[in-house]
């Protein structure tokens, strides 16, 4: 299944995979209508990891390619609640450890 709002990246994964495959697709309006493909036994799914609802229902298998999506944290100007600032700061300790 190919996902109608998928950003660029993903949407090359998704080509690349279905001229190399031949496989048979359809496409899905959005990620929610793609999973409850996935639960009716319809469809697979290329998916950002950053989707997983980690409600242990689907099987989520890492895909090794050379594309990234990028992915960012949004919160309002306001906040400071120190929960979310300790948050940040973990995020940013993991990004520096991965350079």
């Amino acid at each position: 299944m190919v996902g109608g709002g998928s950003q660029a990246p993903l949407r090359a994964v998704q080509q690349r995979v279905l001229r190399n495959t031949g496989i048979d697709y359809f496409n899905s309006k959005d990620h929610d209508t793609s999973l409850t493909n996935v639960a009716a036994h319809k469809a697979v799914v290329l998916s950002p990891g950053f989707l997983n609802d980690h409600s242990n229902q689907f099987s989520w298998i890492p895909f090794d390619c050379p594309e990234t999506i990028s992915c960012v944290l949004v919160t309002h100007n306001n906040d400071q609640r120190w929960n979310l600032n300790h948050l940040i700061e973990i995020l940013k300790i993991i990004m520096i450890n991965q350079i």
